[in-house]
């Protein structure tokens, strides 16, 4: 895919043929080698197309090779060095009476881990927006943003993938990267295609959550593979709210609005999950399709 004499690891006209050729439609990437952060420079852009006569496309994709001011969750800082990760930003446009929000970080991971998958890292979900590998070391973070815009709500979904990380580039201890897990050599690494693979499985799946009401798409296979991999689920949490105080108890399921259930009672649309324990084999079994309403 990528060609060694390319000066980006992501070749934005490839990267729309080979879409196409899968039958997703992607309007022109914005790709460099360096910004401050994909998810502000795209959110920017979706904020100057609301005073004009044009509105930005759906599934425009703003990525880079180096993001030098990345941001995590809670206001956190993310930045790893130049080249080292796959960091974009896509665009999405819900209905204006969209209500399953929750889904939308939830299906970008199960993307990134499908595609992390097929070069040979295996890896989990963890509720709201994160990939672990199976012994819990984090391998890509996912944050999304609202536009409130006069047209309708824009979703901002930024990611990034820890791809050519060695130990000394590590962010922090728990982290991990596909270099690091495979023992691939960082050029063999190919983030068009990663890219590519990640994109199959997200919009299709965010189509079908767009088409149907939450209810409906909680019963899906999309809805099914993210419950299946998600290792949050069966496992004994403690969830940092936004107001400050701390939720404990088994995550026993996801209600229809990708909200993560507490003790089969309390649903928590937000928060800091801390797994306390592994899951144990009698846990899973409580973490199957449940219902809850918000509180």
């Amino acid at each position: 895919m990528n060609s060694q004499h390319n000066s980006l690891l992501v070749d934005a006209a490839s990267v729309r043929v080979a879409a196409a050729e899968r039958g997703i439609d992607l309007p022109p990437l914005i790709w460099d080698d360096a910004c401050t952060s994909t998810n502000d420079e795209l959110a920017g852009l979706v904020r100057e197309s609301s005073d004009g006569d044009e509105p930005i496309a759906e599934f425009i994709i703003r990525g880079t090779d180096f993001q030098n001011a990345g941001h995590g969750r809670l206001g956190r800082t993310w930045t790893v060095p130049p080249r080292r990760s796959l960091t974009f930003s896509i665009l999405l446009k819900p209905s204006a009476v969209f209500d399953a929000w929750g889904w939308i970080p939830l299906l970008a991971g199960e993307a990134v881990r499908s595609a992390l998958a097929e070069v040979g890292v295996p890896a989990v979900i963890k509720w709201p927006n994160d990939v672990l590998t199976a012994d819990g070391k984090k391998l890509c973070g996912i944050l999304a943003r609202v536009e409130a815009l006069p047209s309708g709500p824009h979703i901002v979904l930024g990611m990034g993938i820890n791809t050519r990380l060695q130990s000394a580039d590590l962010p922090r201890e728990d982290s991990s990267s596909i270099a690091l897990e495979t023992g691939m050599d960082v050029s063999e690494i190919d983030h068009e295609r990663l890219l590519i693979s990640i994109l199959s499985t997200l919009i299709p799946a965010y189509g079908e959550l767009v088409e149907n009401d939450a209810d409906d798409f909680s019963t899906s296979a999309a809805a099914e593979k993210v419950r299946a991999n998600m290792v949050t689920l069966g496992t004994r949490v403690r969830v940092e709210l936004p107001d400050g105080s701390d939720l404990l108890g088994l995550a026993t399921g996801l209600n229809p609005g990708g909200d993560l259930i507490i003790d089969d009672k309390t649903a928590v649309s937000a928060g800091d999950v801390h797994h306390l324990r592994p899951a144990a084999p009698a846990d899973r079994s409580v973490a199957g399709d449940r219902s809850g309403g918000r509180r």
